[in-house]
């Protein structure tokens, strides 16, 4: 429970920190001062001063921010602007698009480490890492941890073999299957069911995904995966909304809190590094592209607003912005609510 729990912090905290440092190196690249850089939310847990910029972690691992002071005077040594709100809308944008485009590059980073040296997966053992409830292999006698030698005589090489085989098997009473548990050979009779919405022999099997088979490739091309692999979650994630947009699909049914959040970061981290690696990757991305939606409080909704004062050729006021973020935040926070009590519904139902 202990190393799951720390999964969650790493994940969320990466991903977090990752945007967070886009908007403040970006911040300071072009001369901007940063009052405060935060990872997490609620009171601070650790604190320390910088030569400009107050450094905090927060109790909440869940989001952070660059704090920037509006009312800041002064220039730095090139002459420019300390302050965020005098600079010119592009300058702004920059920063804003700097977050999610880190979250762009830390998927791609990940991705590489685990094709190139971690490996990915391209087979599972024939390993049962969980046998549901009032299956036919509950009733059998199978366990999790048994290794399925065998189903009627025939040698199974990997999981993958296993629906092959019996999928010979649908019209039969019973199947003889041999286990190996631990040091102790079994013969055990399991009655398959056919599942006719399918079409599949099944017997009520998870495989354990912590016995797989991983496959590395070389760095250079490991590299060349993790972009793709970026660009293609990138293309899968702006899909998806436009279809929630469009109604093609339901936005109730694909959209999660964070309790449900946590619980899928928690069962990742039990199947191993290379699929915690690989769901960070992924929440990375989703983080980035979810900023980059333009709505207000998120940094899309700023790039707006910047785009807006562009055209004008004169910021907005700073009461509006300041509303504007504060209406939109606060439909952030009754969303997360709402999103946090459907999760507990469907959690205990």
């Amino acid at each position: 429970m202990f190393t799951q729990i720390l999964a969650i912090v790493f994940v969320l905290g990466v991903i977090v920190l990752i945007h967070e440092w886009g908007h403040f190196i970006s911040a300071r690249s072009i001369g901007i001062a940063v009052q405060e850089f935060a990872v997490g939310l609620g009171p601070a847990i650790w604190k320390r001063q910088g030569k400009s910029t107050l450094y905090s972690v927060r109790c909440i691992p869940f989001g952070g921010y660059c704090l920037f002071n509006s009312e800041l005077e002064g220039e730095d040594r090139k002459g420019r602007p300390l302050s965020i709100v005098n600079r010119k809308a592009l300058s702004k944008a920059y920063i804003c698009v700097a977050g999610p485009v880190m979250n762009f590059l830390l998927a791609a980073v990940l991705f590489t480490v685990v094709f190139s040296f971690i490996g990915v997966p391209v087979a599972y053992e024939a390993v049962i890492g969980e046998v549901q409830p009032d299956s036919p292999a509950a009733e059998g006698g199978m366990l999790p941890g048994d290794r399925v030698l065998s189903i009627g005589g025939e040698a199974l090489e990997s999981w993958s073999d296993l629906s092959r085989v019996l999928a010979a098997y649908r019209n039969e009473e019973s199947v003889e299957f041999h286990i190996q548990r631990g040091a102790e050979g079994l013969i055990l009779e399991v009655k398959p069911r056919l599942n006719e919405e399918e079409d599949r022999v099944l017997i009520g099997v998870i495989v354990d995904q912590r016995r797989a088979v991983v496959e590395k490739v070389s760095p250079w091309r490991g590299v060349r995966l993790g972009l793709s692999q970026t660009f293609i979650m990138m293309g899968a994630l702006l899909e998806a909304i436009a279809h929630m947009a469009t109604g093609r699909i339901s936005v109730s049914e694909n959209i999660s809190g964070p309790v449900a959040l946590a619980q899928v970061i928690m069962e990742t981290a039990s199947t191993g590094l290379s699929n915690t690696l690989f769901l960070t990757a992924f929440l990375s991305v989703n983080l980035g592209i979810m900023n980059l939606l333009p709505l207000p409080a998120l940094d899309g909704g700023k790039i707006i607003m910047y785009a807006v004062e562009l055209i004008r050729r004169k910021p907005l006021k700073l009461e509006v912005e300041g509303w504007i973020n504060v209406v939109g935040f606060v439909l952030l926070i009754s969303l997360m609510v709402i999103l946090t009590f459907k999760d507990i519904f469907q959690l205990f139902t």
